[in-house]
């Protein structure tokens, strides 16, 4: 299958929620990677906004809310990346299965960097744990230490009328100050490369396993509609704050 690839340059948060559901509405298959400008929290869908302030570290971040459900994520020292499947991709009306199946390429390539990672087989926390990586459901990505089992990557997905789906999700990389009480990849090994070597690892991974052809997308046929976005919902109070 064709797809498009993109990686952007590190945006606020409401210009990356924008351009994900601009992407989304545009219908074509495409995976994305991302960063951030500066530490964000990004809130789940359903997430009431005053339960941030119960998080001392990240209370003086921005803070964006998401399309997609689950806990929040503090998005600092992390990769994201978004991958959107039109209705007429049979693997986008498969839940688990999309979700297992990015996140099986995301392990064969931190193995191969060093980094034991593995599915999670444990659920733990729930819809009152604030911090998504504080939660565990089967199919997360974690690390092992001792007794403790670490989530490292989670995702989460969102379904427009027209059927197509957005999963979206985070790859934590080392621990930051606004979360300290998560640890990242870089407090388990030393040996993940640069952040530019890991997500041309990641793209490879993702070609091979779903015999995807990757195609370089032209962003400037959505950036008038993600200018669009950002400006009448997710950089709006109404957005942010309407939980």
């Amino acid at each position: 299958m064709d797809i498009d690839y993109l990686v952007s340059p590190p945006q606020s948060g409401p210009r990356n929620m924008a351009t994900d559901g601009a992407l989304l509405e545009l219908g074509r298959p495409v995976f994305r990677f991302y960063r951030w400008n500066e530490p964000t929290v990004s809130l789940g869908y359903f997430q009431r906004y005053d339960d941030r302030n119960n998080h001392a570290p990240s209370r003086l971040c921005p803070v964006v809310r998401r399309l997609s459900g689950g806990g929040a994520i503090i998005h600092d020292q992390e990769l994201t990346y978004s991958l959107v499947l039109p209705h007429d991709v049979p693997l986008a009306a498969k839940r688990v299965e999309l979700y297992e199946a990015i996140h099986r390429s995301f392990i064969t390539v931190l193995n191969r960097f060093g980094v034991a990672a593995e599915f999670s087989a444990a659920e733990r926390g729930g819809k009152d744990v604030f911090l998504c990586f504080q939660r565990l459901t089967h199919g997360d990505v974690v690390v092992r230490r001792g007794n403790s089992v670490l989530k490292i990557l989670g995702s989460a997905q969102y379904r427009n009328r027209a059927g197509s789906v957005l999963q979206h999700g985070s790859l934590l990389l080392n621990r930051s100050s606004f979360a300290p009480e998560l640890d990242g990849i870089r407090q388990f090994t030393d040996s993940l490369p640069p952040i530019e070597e890991l997500v041309e690892a990641l793209k490879s991974r993702l070609c091979e396993d779903f015999f995807w052809n990757f195609r370089s997308f032209i962003f400037k046929t959505v950036e008038q509609e993600v200018a669009f976005c950002e400006e009448t919902r997710y950089a709006g109070e109404g957005w942010v704050r309407k939980r």
